[in-house]
């Protein structure tokens, strides 16, 4: 079953790597030439080297043998395809340095190692040197690259389209070598479970020559173990020579020299000693020791296949494919041995003959090896298969024995059995009782647990509840005293999370807190308190917090993970929160301190926009009072009727600037701060849903004023209503406004109702329905802010509009922003081909008035013309234009 399980698990590596890497479309591009020139003395720089006539010709996969001076190389290269973005390709990972000269006009540009941007998802390790080329169709250039290695001058140049090099399907030698690599450890688990089973001395020296030659391996394909040798071509021979080591200690012990040939079994035993000490040589960088070794190397081999020989005729059976193994792998590592020493080129067949060689090799020794092991094994069988024999035998005698012996014990039983019944039936009542009971303790004790459970914990999310928060905040305060350390409390609330339950409902509101929560729970230390107090509302106790930066980076934490969507359903949610942070014992030493002043900094997150983090200060509660104080007079201004509303004309500039409409405009006459506008106090309205109350007195005003002036002979125009999206949202608008036409006489073409582009878009689909409700009653609807809220042009069409309103952060910079321009221009278009009317605001120059002229944008309102008016100042003016037309 292991064995199956091995081979199944060698199939997936390599058929998954495969998928990976081979390819059949074309990769190279071979239009170039290469030209080498060695510098030995390292001292050439590039206009010396342009000047040199390279005569040295040689293939773009070369070896140049063992230089310690500098590589020069010059490539011609001609375009003759129609892509103009190449890229030049270096195979070998061995070079310290390869940088890239190329002339532009009297200098020269270097690529230092490669490409200025990083490479990604490619089949090519990073550390390997590549440049970008840029040559039109047709032309032809001259580059020059300067190299230094660690020791041998051999590679492969190749060049790639731009679209082939990054496609990550290329396969390359790296890939071959990581595949034969994962082979050799599959084969290295088949041999250690050999030698777990069998416990055979062979396995060992097998299994060690195996891991040498992945070493070997790595070291080829690019994984550089230096080993704390010097040099990458002494750490490779070294590493061959322990190869080569562990080799000879495999054949002794699996030829069984040692009981055929005792005399060369200790020859082997020495070589083995002298492969050693090649080792130790080679990584000093002795002279000549490389060489030597390749000399005994040679005559070794010869030697063992002879011994292989001996071992055949003497009746080892497994030795003829250990002969046939050797004959296959020897010239393959003579062909590596002449490459490694300049005398072969460096080509795919000299790199890969070399794993072929060896692979074969290994796998005949790993088909010995497993015949090895199923003949010990049958062997181990026939010996259980005796001992079981002789076993049965003997317990068939015992047997008779014992027979003898029961018979006086039979009847001794039986008069037991009948005692021991009665015994078992007293036993089992009493078990039965004292069972109940435990049952019945357990259960309560089941009880118990769960209602304290219930009693500490949120029934929704599953976290402490605020009950079991104290509990732990008083805890984590006495053990912050105790050892003298910080302890942070995170007051988190989520942004407008009202908003999911009023449009989606309470169900997806439920279900976004389960998911918030294990969000929350994930981003915390197992030492770290989450807890739910209330709706959207979680905190966090920090414990063991020694360094502001934590709870700085905790805070930045959370919200970085809610920039990732929430999906619930087919619905896609972006959730933002603030949070308030204090600190024990900064801020406070005791937890209704603390907790209030989380709660004030999350407040102060909240003001500053939301979707941020604040740490408490002093200065916030003074700030909370204040809002809190601001609160409470926007409740009385309501009950004392402090509001009142001023008009701001809109006019239309082709009919000598006659007064078309006017817009409403709240203000608040604050017993002590004077008129505040409604900057001031707006938003506050909305948050504590008292906008209702203002919009509602703001119609009822308006409408009565505008019908009185209509009603004297006064032509105000239309009245443009800002209505906010509570307002729209409430269930008793149409009604309202129904009431407020009937009540004051108002005409419904009188009437002009503004909603921002910015709400509109947070709920479209039921915006479209109530607006074609209120478009049904004759009365007419703007889109204020148009520009500033991403609205599609799908949504426009299907949407009731009579006109827009260009916003005026594009107005004010004009004629100058050849942006606004652009954005006016397009807004303009739009208006037209749509069939919608428009209207500027914000007008406060000539200029600007200009320039709307000049794009058909007649309807404006602003500074210019009229600041916002009382009541009596509108009646004046509108009073004086009736007397000059009469």
């Amino acid at each position: 079953m292991f064995r199956k399980i091995l081979v199944l698990l060698l199939f997936c590596t390599v058929g998954l790597h495969a998928t990976v890497t081979l390819t059949d479309q074309k990769q190279k591009y071979d239009n170039f030439s290469l030209h080498y020139f060695n510098d030995e003395s390292a001292a050439l720089d590039i206009n010396d080297i342009d000047k040199i006539n390279f005569t040295h010709v040689i293939n773009s996969q070369f070896s140049q043998g063992y230089y310690r001076g500098t590589a020069w190389f010059k490539i011609d290269l001609t375009n003759h395809s129609d892509n103009e973005d190449f890229v030049l390709y270096f195979t070998e990972p061995f070079w310290s340095k390869l940088d890239l000269y190329i002339k532009n006009k009297d200098s020269w540009d270097v690529q230092k190692n490669g490409l200025d941007i990083k490479l990604k998802e490619r089949s090519i390790q990073d550390n390997n040197p590549a440049y970008k080329l840029h040559l039109s169709s047709g032309e032809s250039a001259t580059y020059y690259i300067k190299g230094q290695t660690f020791s041998g001058h051999i590679g492969e140049f190749q060049i790639f389209t731009q679209k082939e090099f990054f496609r990550p399907s290329r396969i390359s030698i790296t890939d071959i070598y990581i595949i034969y690599a994962c082979i050799l450890f599959i084969i290295v688990l088949f041999n250690i479970y050999s030698l777990i089973v069998i416990k055979n001395r062979v396995f060992v020296y097998y299994i060690a020559y195996v891991l040498s030659f992945i070493v070997f391996i790595g070291m080829k394909s690019g994984f550089y173990l230096s080993l704390s040798f010097d040099g990458w071509s002494e750490g490779l021979h070294t590493v061959g020579t322990i190869v080569v080591m562990f080799l000879v200690l495999f054949s002794g012990h699996f030829l069984e020299l040692k009981k055929r040939m005792p005399l060369i079994n200790k020859l082997f035993k020495a070589s083995a000693a002298i492969f050693l000490l090649f080792a130790l040589l080679i990584s000093q960088d002795i002279a000549y020791s490389s060489l030597l070794f390749n000399i005994y190397s040679s005559l070794f081999f010869t030697l063992l296949l002879v011994v292989a020989v001996i071992a055949w005729y003497q009746g080892l059976i497994g030795a003829r494919y250990y002969l046939v193994a050797l004959m296959i792998y020897m010239p393959a590592m003579g062909m590596m041995t002449l490459t490694f020493n300049g005398i072969l080129d460096n080509t795919d067949i000299s790199r890969y003959s070399f794993l072929v060689g060896s692979f074969i090799e290994i796998l005949f020794f790993s088909l010995i090896l497993t015949n090895k092991y199923n003949e010990i094994n049958l062997q181990k069988i026939y010996i259980q298969n005796q001992l079981l024999k002789e076993k049965q035998n003997n317990e068939k005698f015992l047997e008779s024995k014992i027979a003898k012996k029961t018979g006086d014990l039979i009847a001794m039983n039986q008069r037991l059995l009948k005692k021991t019944e009665e015994l078992e039936i007293t036993k089992n009542q009493l078990t039965k009782d004292i069972s109940e009971r435990i049952e019945a303790e357990n259960e309560v004790k089941k009880q118990k647990s769960f209602l304290h459970h219930q009693a500490h914990h949120d029934s929704l999310t599953g976290l402490p509840n605020r009950v079991l928060f104290s509990v732990r905040l008083k805890q984590g305060i006495k053990k912050a005293k105790l050892q003298q350390q910080g302890l942070g409390l995170f007051f988190i609330d989520l942004d407008k999370f009202k908003e999911i339950n009023d449009s989606l409902g309470h169900e997806v509101g439920d279900r976004v807190l389960k998911i918030v929560a294990k969000i929350l729970k994930n981003s915390i230390r197992k030492e770290d308190t989450l807890a739910r107090l209330a709706g959207d509302e979680f905190t966090i106790i920090m414990e063991d917090l020694t360094d502001l930066h934590d709870a700085s980076k905790l805070a930045n934490d959370i919200l970085n993970i809610f920039r990732e969507p929430i999906y619930v359903d087919d619905h896609v949610l972006y959730i933002t929160c603030s949070i308030g942070i204090s600190i024990y014992s900064q801020d406070a030493d005791n937890e209704k301190d603390l907790l209030k002043y989380a709660d004030t900094a999350m407040y102060i997150a909240k003001e500053n926009g939301r979707n941020n983090y604040q740490f408490y200060n002093p200065e916030m509660t003074q700030f909370a009072l204040k809002q809190m104080k601001m609160k409470t007079s926007l409740r009385q201004a309501i009950d004392n009727d402090e509001f009142l509303i001023h008009y701001q004309p809109q006019i239309d500039l082709l009919s000598s600037n006659k007064i078309t409409g006017v817009e409403a405009l709240v203000r608040w006459q604050h017993p002590s701060k004077g008129l505040l506008t409604p900057k001031k106090f707006i938003s506050l309205a909305e948050e504590t849903g008292m906008i209702i109350e203002i919009d509602q007195w703001m119609m009822q005003t308006a409408m009565k004023r505008v019908a009185q002036w209509h009603n004297d002979g006064l032509d105000p125009g239309i009245l443009a209503l800002n209505i906010s999206m509570k307002q729209l949202e409430n269930t008793n608008f149409l009604n309202n406004i129904q009431n407020n036409i009937k009540t004051y006489g108002f005409k419904a073409k009188w009437l002009e109702l503004e909603i921002t582009e910015g709400h509109m878009m947070k709920n479209p689909m039921e915006i479209i329905t109530k607006l074609k409700q209120i478009s049904s009653l004759g009365i007419s609807i703007s889109i204020d802010d148009f520009g500033t809220g991403y609205s599609s042009l799908s949504l426009l069409k299907r949407l009731p509009i009579n006109r827009l309103k260009i916003d005026k952060s594009f107005i004010q910079d004009i004629p100058e922003d050849e942006e606004d321009i652009a954005i006016i221009n397009s807004i303009v278009a739009l208006a037209k081909s749509l069939n919608i009317n428009l209207i500027a605001e914000g007008i406060e120059t000539l200029e600007q008035e200009k320039f709307l002229i000049s794009t058909n944008c007649t309807c404006v309102q602003g500074y210019y013309y009229f600041h916002p008016l009382s009541e009596e100042e509108l009646q004046n003016i509108l009073q004086q234009k009736k007397n000059e037309l009469t």
